[in-house]
């Protein structure tokens, strides 16, 4: 059955918008005050949704799914009429994540699966680069079947294109028990439980070493390292860096990118002191590789968006699945075994400071009581690489004070114990005379002459270390 919302989401969404611009310019009229605006673009938000869904052929979803169970009859009971002559919205939007909606398929014999459906959406990438995210996942939810990782199975899938009757990209998955950790709720003990668990699937992807650096893609159904799926590492729709055989190669190829992306105007918040950043970053690769080489050139699976709700928990806290594996990557180890970011102190973090949390500190004592003293010198070294890599992408403030205080932390991070690092504003007085002869810097100079700043630039949401941005 197919069904069509029409044009009520044009109507809603124009509606919206104009609110916006009424508050913005501070009209004060009774119909712009905030609650008018939020109950209106509220409105907007369900029409686009029911619109989105509307694309979806549910004869050709269910029969994919049946198909996939050799011809057992399924149905999709949000995608069903009720009493308002419209899918259940409330149903839809109680599965409904940042860039995909989840929907139970319930078969005749009782099991349920769930259809993963990529959102169609004008904020979104070019389809190009999301179905290539997209196939990504798929190809890495396929390794893990093959590992103890309790990831959920795919059953089937296929990219949103002319020759896929679903009219979206979807993914015919296993629906695993369980909820999403919420980590600042939980009890000391049972984050003590969790972490228990979690150092078994760190060991568990220890086991399954990569050579290479990238994401996983699927080569006529062979498993392979390709570039990476992570938005700000694209060039072009259809091009992303990588993959990379050495942690030097790749680090030189995307510090370059984003100082590339700055010349040219990408990324224009706080240019200048984001272009002198990268040329530090950019000198300090040596010493990089040679810190994560003294425990192997190996490259490690690793979640992308580690924040805590990609963990899946029973009642008693125990770890049920491990899901969201959108834009997962093979690291070096003294990234892909840091802490996740659940543990951070962000507070603490966006400061500059670079102590670790109480909890930081019991997982890397968790892994010194199992006998792996190697990586729980990684855990509590995380800031190192964690900082590193943070201004990949665009995941920098746009604010100067922020700014300075997360570049002084990975100064800080990366200096010996003999070095004191200066001041936010001597070393960028040094830095401008040590880099004066840089090509592009001569252009960001020139840009910044005169001009007021553009913020936010090509900066997305899906920086290097997702979570933390978005809390």
């Amino acid at each position: 059955m197919h069904w069509d919302i029409g044009s009520a989401q044009c109507l809603s969404e124009a509606a919206a918008t104009g609110l916006a611009h009424d508050l913005r310019n501070g009209r004060s009229e009774a119909n712009t005050d905030p609650d008018t605006y939020y109950a209106a673009l509220d409105a907007a938000k369900k029409q686009h949704l029911l619109s989105l869904i509307a694309k979806i052929n549910l004869v050709a979803l269910t029969s994919a799914a049946s198909t996939a169970r050799n011809g057992l009859c399924c149905r999709v009971p949000a995608l069903e009429f009720h009493s308002k002559g419209r899918p259940n919205l409330e149903l839809i939007q109680s599965q409904l994540g940042g860039q995909n909606c989840h929907l139970d398929i319930e078969f005749e014999d009782g099991t349920v699966w769930l259809a993963r459906i990529r959102l169609d959406d004008p904020l979104l990438p070019p389809k190009p680069t999301q179905e290539y995210i997209f196939m990504s996942e798929m190809a890495t939810l396929k390794f893990l079947e093959k590992t103890g990782v309790p990831a959920p199975k795919v059953y089937a899938y296929a990219a949103d294109s002319i020759i896929n009757p679903v009219r979206a990209s979807y993914a015919l998955m296993e629906k695993l028990p369980g909820v999403p950790l919420e980590w600042d709720e939980a009890t000391s003990g049972q984050r003590t439980r969790v972490m228990d668990q979690l150092v078994d699937i760190f060991l568990e992807l220890e086991k399954h070493p990569f050579h290479t650096s990238g994401s996983l893609s699927l080569s006529q159904d062979v498993l392979k390292v390709g570039g990476f799926a992570q938005l700000p590492l694209f060039s072009s729709p259809e091009q992303t860096l990588g993959p990379f055989e050495t942690l030097q190669s790749s680090l030189h190829a995307m510090i370059s990118q984003q100082q590339d992306q700055i010349v040219n105007g990408e990324l224009s918040s706080l240019a200048v002191d984001n272009y002198l950043s990268h040329c530090w970053r950019l000198d300090m690769i040596t010493h990089v590789t040679a810190h994560c080489h003294e425990s192997g050139p190996s490259f490690f699976l690793k979640h992308f968006d580690d924040k805590g709700d990609h963990i899946l928990v029973d009642a008693d806290f125990n770890i049920t699945g491990i899901i969201d594996w959108e834009f997962a990557s093979a690291e070096p180890n003294t990234l892909a075994f840091s802490t996740p970011c659940m543990l951070w102190p962000v507070g603490d973090f966006y400061e500059g400071k670079n102590g670790l949390s109480a909890e930081e500190i019991e997982f890397a004592g968790i892994f010194q009581a199992r006998g792996r003293g190697d990586i729980g010198k990684i855990m509590l070294e995380s800031r190192k690489m964690q900082r590193f890599i943070f201004f990949n992408g665009g995941g920098v403030s746009s604010d100067q004070e922020e700014f300075q205080a997360l570049f002084t932390g990975l100064r800080t991070a990366w200096a010996t114990q003999d070095e004191h690092p200066t001041s936010y504003e001597d070393w960028k007085r040094d830095a401008e005379k040590r880099y004066k002869g840089d090509p592009g810097l001569q252009i960001v100079l020139r840009g910044q002459s005169g001009s007021v700043s553009k913020t936010g630039g090509r900066q997305c949401s899906c920086c290097r270390i997702q979570g933390v941005n978005e809390g």
